[in-house]
């Protein structure tokens, strides 16, 4: 059977030193189909198995002929279809304007902001591997030499086994400074991490501070294969990419957690970011409050420092000038990595949920568009023998599959004889194009809404709280359902939300996330 390739290259910008295009493999094809093709057409990269190649034509060649290309590759069930190249960039917003020995650590709030130093006595990551995609490393760096895995890494950008980061920005060696920083070593600061290990995969060409939908989707590709359990993406692309959604879906599928920037627009969370599955990471500043330049919205998991942060550059130097949330996104990963060091063994929705339940809520409890679930830090758990009480039981992080059933209590303790309204919230996934969180309230001893209604709004009268309280919200015989996981449910975050308010206005919060996993999710599109 005759199949024709059409190239449309009168679309593609010439001001390139080749032509791309992806093509889309609708079904199986082998070795030498693969050669044949490579005959009429040059192919820059195989990324089976995900269902795409990357077709390059040179800048001459274009110039001569514009000519359809033709091949007879056998065994494919449908025709080819051929997708320009798509670009993004970095998410970076540079600026323009017993106690570790390192000189800068003093000045690194955000080790001791979200609780690092708790971390280090019992772990500072040992054993475990970030895979960096970015602008390529200084692997020379005085304080990144011991940490950087170079040989196992590679330049996409560059078609080459030697990853150095050419970006006149420094853009992934500050990254990498800020996650695996060398610690107790007499010089700048410390990372997150510092005893974690980095693989560098660099993905712009040269210096240049864009790339292409491919070579990420390629650096995905390899880092879902390496041993790496973090993988790392300060950056965001300017469109949705089904090449880098394919590359993600594999990445997942191989037990991956992967961890974006939101972006630095101001706007809605950017892709990849966006995925409900990926840890789309915003940006606070020293005063707690977001970043205005930081994404927020629906996609956003949660919130880290982002501004005057100490950190490495290509050479031997250090900068505090980076912000925003592709830092932000580098002191997730590292943190990831310490949990990670604490349990090896650890899955990825289990991690997921363990992370954003760590997050100390802003304002109101539970998720919102400003911070997600939170700031990641370790909260202030400290309360007075008389203080009101609100858990959930059991307090674990829960993984739950299809068919499995959840059971969830609530329990109030030292609130005998006062007045007060429980408010509960269960907040879930949603499949909308809009990827919006759905939201469903209840106020205890009335009526269910489903209206988003402003959470600490009162709503009902104080109730009068005659004894300590243990109710039963889901399971056998629970007054919110069985619980009983179905199939239908979309995979993600749900999160279960209690807020108790006093006559006295005082208020007391508690809040339990739940990862629904093998349930309802997108496939990669090869094989839909």
């Amino acid at each position: 059977m005759r199949w024709i390739i059409i190239a449309l290259l009168s679309s593609l910008s010439l001001t390139t030193s080749a032509e791309r295009v992806l093509v889309h493999l609708p079904g199986p094809i082998s070795v030498a189909e693969i050669a044949q093709l490579n005959t009429q057409a040059h192919i820059i990269r195989d990324l089976r198995p995900l269902p795409w190649l990357v077709v390059g034509w040179a800048r001459e060649t274009h110039l001569k002929t514009r000519r359809a290309l033709q091949t007879n590759v056998a065994g494919i069930t449908k025709s080819w279809s051929l997708y320009p190249d798509v670009q993004g960039h970095f998410a970076l917003d540079q600026a323009t304007s017993t106690t570790p020995n390192d000189p800068r650590y003093t000045e690194q709030w955000h080790l001791t902001e979200m609780g690092i130093p708790t971390f280090w006595e019992t772990t500072q990551g040992e054993g475990v591997i970030i895979a960096l995609i970015d602008s390529g490393v200084d692997p020379h760096h005085p304080d990144l030499s011991d940490n950087i895995l170079f040989e196992q890494g590679y330049d996409f950008g560059d078609e080459d086994d030697k990853p150095y980061d050419e970006s006149w920005t420094g853009h992934g060696t500050a990254m990498a400074g800020l996650i695996v920083a060398t610690c107790h070593n007499e010089k700048g600061g410390c990372g997150v991490a510092p005893a974690a290990k980095i693989i560098p995969y660099k993905i712009n060409q040269h210096s240049e501070s864009r790339f292409l939908a491919s070579d990420l989707a390629a650096a995905i590709l390899a880092a879902a294969d390496s041993p790496a359990k973090i993988v790392l993406l300060s950056l965001v692309l300017d469109n949705y990419s089904q090449i880098v959604q394919d590359a993600l879906f594999y990445a997942k599928a191989q037990d991956k957690i992967v961890v974006a920037a939101a972006g630095n627009t101001g706007g809605t969370v950017a892709y990849p970011a966006s995925e409900p599955w990926v840890i789309g990471v915003g940006a606070f500043d020293k005063s707690g409050q977001r970043l205005r330049e930081s994404n927020y919205g629906e996609g956003l998991s949660l919130n880290a420092p982002g501004v005057d942060l100490i950190t490495t550059l290509p050479g031997t130097g250090y900068t505090d000038l980076y912000r925003g949330t592709s830092p932000a996104a580098a002191l997730v990963s590292g943190v990831l990595a310490l949990m990670i060091a604490q349990q090896p063994d650890v899955t990825v929705p289990a991690l997921t949920v363990t992370l954003l339940a760590s997050c100390q809520d802003v304002d109101t409890t539970g998720f919102d568009n400003q911070s997600g679930f939170g700031h990641l830090k370790i909260p202030n758990v400290l309360t007075t023998d008389n203080e009101p009480i609100l858990t959930f039981t059991p307090t674990r992080a829960s993984v739950l599959r299809p068919s499995e059933t959840l059971q969830l209590n609530l329990s109030l303790n030292q609130v005998t004889g006062r007045m007060a309204d429980l408010y509960l919230r269960l907040n879930l996934p949603s499949d909308s194009p809009e990827k919006q969180r759905i939201s469903f309230f209840k106020i205890w001893n009335s009526h269910d809404s489903i209206e988003k209604i402003a959470y600490n709004l009162p709503l009902a009268s104080p109730y009068l709280l005659t004894n300590e309280l243990f109710l039963p919200l889901y399971g056998t015989r629970a007054l919110l359902g069985p619980g009983l996981i179905d199939s239908a449910m979309l995979e993600g975050v749900y999160e279960l939300s209690a807020l108790l308010t006093f006559a006295d206005n005082s208020k007391v919060q508690a809040r339990k996330l739940i990862w629904v996993t093998n349930a309802r999710q997108s496939q990669i599109s090869g094989n839909e």
